[in-house]
């Protein structure tokens, strides 16, 4: 990264959190902060702040600490992509998909079947179109994606009923996260779209306002939909990157030495946190059939069959998304 650096170190006013790391003579302090829970065993955000820890006090020689923000403390995310633009939020943990806000491209990875898995979504992060989208996001947003990661798990189904393909959907309303992109795939997969806020899924499957849901596995496992839906369905329909996105404004304050020590330390956190979760994800589907869901498959090239469409409206839509597109179609195989 050539980039002319400022001697000054990052200033700022400190805002008191219960997981302040560091000590006063710290050179450098970075805000980190996320809509995630403060959850060490089931938050992406929170497990891969816990792994990047130690990687910074090492890559920086303790010269750059934190200030961890979940739970939507500093505002929610459309609030912290500001403040990270701005510089006032160093780091966000969060998937990618808020960022289509500031640039559309970013929506390719939302695309329903688009990745076949996470592994592929790692090789396109590997492509000079992922370059370019980094540097639209620099240019637009005013923040770095240096590695991609993963979520906890790809998004699946957790139903009241079996299913094995699109026909088996018609008229099941299955709630979605309130995300165009995410919606219109799960209604080409042939179920009633229902964008509906995290916190009313619960109630909204005992009382029938839903038939199900799509999440990942984890999640389900720890808010205890499985107490109402009892079918976990793997469609696998979207794999989604997750990571640190780092004010470009605190990058250029930072000293050279410590710049590149905190992209390290995130570079080698989300590769470390990349295992970890797929460790996780597979620990909670084992744990959810321990507690009476029924595990399935699906036909999952008939449901992708249905989507696949989108990919091209998309582009149609976002002509900058051809290249990244291209990519992804060119990675498949490893």
């Amino acid at each position: 990264m050539k980039r002319s650096v400022s001697r000054r170190h990052l200033l700022g006013a400190a805002v008191v959190a219960p997981a302040l790391i560091g000590h006063a003579k710290a050179a450098t302090t970075l805000k980190v902060a996320t809509s995630f829970p403060n959850d060490p065993k089931f938050s992406t955000a929170r497990i891969w702040y816990d792994l990047f820890l130690p990687k910074l006090k090492a890559h920086t020689n303790g010269q750059v600490v934190t200030q961890f923000f979940p739970d939507n403390q500093l505002g929610q995310e459309a609030d912290l992509l500001s403040q990270v633009k701005l510089g006032v939020v160093d780091m966000m943990l969060v998937g990618t998909s808020i960022w289509t806000n500031v640039v559309p491209e970013f929506g390719t990875l939302d695309l329903g079947y688009v990745f076949k898995d996470f592994d592929h979504m790692r090789r396109v992060a590997r492509t000079p179109a992922a370059a370019a989208l980094e540097r639209q996001l620099v240019a637009k947003g005013g923040a770095h994606f240096p590695s991609w990661g993963r979520n906890l798990g790809a998004r699946n189904f957790l139903t009241k009923f079996s299913f094995k393909e699109p026909a088996d959907l018609a008229g099941k309303k299955i709630r979605s996260l309130p995300n165009p992109v995410i919606t219109e795939t799960v209604r080409l997969m042939g179920a009633a779209a229902t964008p509906m806020a995290f916190g009313e899924i619960y109630t909204g499957l005992q009382a029938g306002v839903i038939d199900g849901l799509e999440h990942d596995a984890p999640t389900i496992l720890s808010a205890k939909f499985y107490e109402a839906a009892k079918y976990f369905t793997l469609t696998e329909h979207i794999h989604t990157p997750f990571g640190a996105f780092i004010s470009d404004r605190t990058l250029q304050k930072l000293p050279a030495a410590q710049r590149d020590g905190v992209i390290a330390a995130v570079t080698e956190a989300t590769d470390e946190h990349f295992q970890r979760a797929a460790a996780i994800e597979a620990d909670a589907v084992t744990q959810l059939k321990s507690l009476g869901v029924t595990v399935e498959g699906c036909d999952r090239e008939a449901f992708r069959s249905r989507v696949k469409p989108m990919w091209a409206a998309f582009a149609t839509k976002t002509p900058g998304a051809k290249d990244l597109l291209d990519a992804i179609h060119q990675t498949e195989s490893a």
